[in-house]
């Protein structure tokens, strides 16, 4: 996402350190719209997932046990509430 410019590294210290953040003039086409009044079940599939979107910890749960199969979101307003984006780094 990062060549899309979505996403931006930020913080650290010569390069260390750094974290992800939603850059703040990303194209909003890039993204796909849903009911966040609907949606609660986030199909994502990778071995470690990392939310770069602020979201509620509790709001949420991390479906899978050895490789992650997608987030179950449990309270939507709380969710939805910091940002109406979701952007998730996958590895």
């Amino acid at each position: 996402m990062q060549e899309k410019h979505i996403i931006t590294k930020d913080g650290g210290f010569i390069g260390i350190g750094k974290t992800a953040v939603l850059n703040e003039d990303f194209n909003a086409s890039e993204f796909k719209k849903i009911d966040i009044t609907k949606v609660t079940n986030i199909p994502v599939t990778g071995k470690k997932i990392s939310l770069v979107t602020s979201h509620p910890s509790n709001s949420y749960k991390v479906e899978g046990v050895e490789t992650v199969e997608g987030i179950t979101i449990l309270d939507p307003a709380e969710f939805w509430k910091s940002s109406k984006y979701l952007v998730i780094t996958v590895r």
